[in-house]
């Protein structure tokens, strides 16, 4: 649950020509803290920053607040999965759980976002994800890296 305290921070996503990602805008949920913010999201297409970074932020057109820069990254990867099977986001969802990950979930897109933090291993959540893709439920990427 959100608390009063957190904000929008708005991130510009680039549109390919394809036309993806849909929305040249993503809002992820930030808390103000002394020197800037700590986003409290994992992003669906911005690839900027991700869960647990603290970030800059500049007031733009309307007072909405717009990414600015990194102050500090978290140390977390950010993984973005696509199902080709929707049955199985449920139980992906119980296993990234499980080993430590955070997920938010865009059922529209069949889409998940992960947040894997510093202390859980990369490595086997990607052999893990790997695994299923080579099963054909999913494919993923892996916009942010830190481990």
């Amino acid at each position: 649950m959100k608390t009063s305290k957190e904000v929008k921070i708005n991130f510009r996503v680039q549109v390919g020509s394809d036309g993806y990602p849909p929305v040249a805008v993503e809002s992820l949920w930030a808390q103000p803290v002394e020197d800037g913010y700590i986003i409290d999201s994992i992003p669906f297409f911005a690839s900027d920053a991700t869960s647990g970074d603290r970030i800059r932020a500049q007031l733009g057109d309307a007072d909405a607040l717009w990414f600015a820069g990194i102050v500090e990254r978290s140390g977390n990867s950010l993984i973005r999965i696509v199902f080709f099977d929707l049955s199985y986001e449920d139980a992906l969802a119980v296993k990234l759980k499980e080993m430590g990950c955070g997920t938010e979930r865009m059922p529209q897109f069949k889409l998940m976002a992960v947040d894997v933090p510093r202390e859980v291993s990369l490595a086997e959540v990607q052999l893990y994800l790997r695994g299923k893709a080579s099963e054909g439920l999913l494919d993923y990427e892996e916009p942010i890296l830190r481990q």
